[in-house]
């Protein structure tokens, strides 16, 4: 037996006169105990004492208050519908009212994330005040007649329950970026029905070509959680409401693709002339601004209703049923570019002008008419073709593509993510260099002349 054993200790360590278990227990010494491998119990008590439950208010919190904000709004709708007249109307009432709020509270004006980006490089707490005044004026905008986005006036009022929950809970100012990204992905996605992607969508949004992974599992929890809430006042349903599934074949990744560099520059010119126009509002006075913007952009309005006839854009902030309707029905193209050029139009003479509201709803329908266009191509692939165009549009006007691509298989259940994958990447590299959102920093801005970007240098610098 003895000699069995020795054969063995020989063919594997090449020595018989080993002493295995004194020579197992050395290389253990040596080698595993001088990297302090040890369950980090102090970390993980931490998490589950004050990140957990901190996460969880965030969420029912976010949930409850997006809960109401949700009811508000589609009643109010319901009543505008009742006479199309009113749909045009109450947008200069709405106006008026924001032209007084922003007078006191520049900051709840606009599309939201743009100043909130900026807010959480600070060490400042947004006001109670400021976000009571945004809660009123986003529900009455929201509730129709303007083309704006959820997640602007979300992600800013989440930002700010994040901040004032997190300090009753104790967290110092060190930690207010994170509870803030926490409490606006929460929000958000409660409001947009798409936990998963808002979580993605606020850790990328801070940097263009950066992820910040530190607020990941609190602000998923806080995010499940807040959408759990909101479902079970609100329902689960899908926003982009689809009677069939999306198909693709291969043969149609080249148009996917050269959809992807033609939403990056629609993308483009939309950046150009939203900032263009902002900009030109800063002549006016600051309470006059969103009546001035939203009286240009009534016949714009006017127009959308003639030539769709119906007033799925107009109550889009709502339920987005223009979306459900780009993906199933094939638009004339000329009703598509005439929806793109006046959805580009009216938001900037509104949310540019201090109107509230988010740049991502006009941005999805863009992307879907451009869908619907190149859906002509492959009729049997219109929905795969509008959904990879919303990908695509979100991607490029927010640099955000895994968020683009996660946010919209949860808002319409649908699965298509190998080509929208690919039309998201395209848009994504062909919009490098600029984004929709202000505040956002390009840390990959380079220098062509020694072919270095500033993060290069500044690691440079460093060393």
């Amino acid at each position: 037996m003895k000699k069995i054993r020795d054969f063995f200790v020989w063919l594997i360590f090449g020595n018989k006169n080993i002493q295995v278990f004194k020579h197992f227990k050395n290389v253990c010494k040596d080698s595993l105990c001088p990297l302090n491998i040890k369950i980090d119990s102090i970390s993980i008590l931490f998490f589950l004492g004050r990140w957990l439950p901190f996460a969880i208010a965030v969420g029912i919190t976010t949930g409850i208050i997006a809960s109401l904000m949700d009811l508000v709004l589609v009643n109010i709708n319901n009543f505008l519908s009742t006479n199309i007249i009113y749909l045009f109307i109450y947008p200069l009432l709405v106006a008026i009212l924001t032209g007084q709020a922003i007078k006191n509270n520049p900051e709840v004006g606009g599309p939201g994330i743009g100043f909130s980006i900026l807010h959480l490089k600070t060490t400042k707490y947004l006001t109670i005040k400021s976000l009571i005044y945004k809660v009123i004026i986003s529900v009455l905008t929201l509730s129709g007649g303007f083309i704006a986005g959820r997640e602007g006036p979300s992600f800013f009022l989440g930002i700010g329950i994040g901040e004032w929950v997190g300090k009753a809970y104790g967290f110092g100012k060190r930690f207010k970026n994170m509870l803030g990204l926490i409490g606006g992905g929460a929000f958000t996605g409660a409001l947009l029905k798409a936990p998963l992607g808002s979580s993605i969508f606020a850790m990328e949004l801070e940097n263009m070509y950066d992820f910040d992974y530190r607020p990941f599992v609190p602000m998923i929890v806080a995010s499940i959680v807040s959408y759990l809430t909101f479902s079970f006042f609100r329902g689960n349903h899908a926003f982009i409401q689809l009677t069939s599934k999306a198909v693709w074949t291969l043969d149609s990744i080249p148009y996917i693709i050269a959809m992807g560099f033609i939403i990056s520059l629609v993308i483009y010119i939309y950046t150009l002339i939203f900032h263009f126009f902002a900009k030109i509002a800063k002549i006016i006075p600051l309470d006059r601004r969103p009546f001035i913007g939203s009286l240009i952009a009534i016949p714009f309005m006017l127009g959308l209703f003639y030539i769709t006839n119906n007033i799925d854009v107009l109550s889009a902030p709502v339920n987005m049923k223009i979306l459900s309707n780009m993906a199933q029905m094939n638009f004339p193209i000329s009703t598509d570019v005439v929806i793109i050029i006046f959805a580009i139009v009216i938001t900037s003479f509104t949310l540019g002008f201090g109107i509230p509201g988010g740049l991502i709803l006009p941005v999805l329908i863009i992307g879907a008419a451009l869908g619907n266009i190149f859906g002509h191509i492959f009729p049997g692939q219109l929905v795969m073709f509008t959904l990879a165009g919303m990908g695509a549009a979100l991607s490029a006007a927010a640099k955000t593509p895994l968020a683009a691509i996660v946010m919209i298989t949860e808002m319409s259940h649908d699965d298509v993510v190998i080509p929208m994958t690919a039309a998201v990447i395209t848009s994504y590299l062909g919009s490098f260099g600029y984004s929709l959102y202000l505040g956002q920093e390009n840390i990959f801005k380079g220098n062509l002349k020694d072919f270095t970007s500033h993060t290069t240098e500044k690691q440079c610098t460093e060393k």
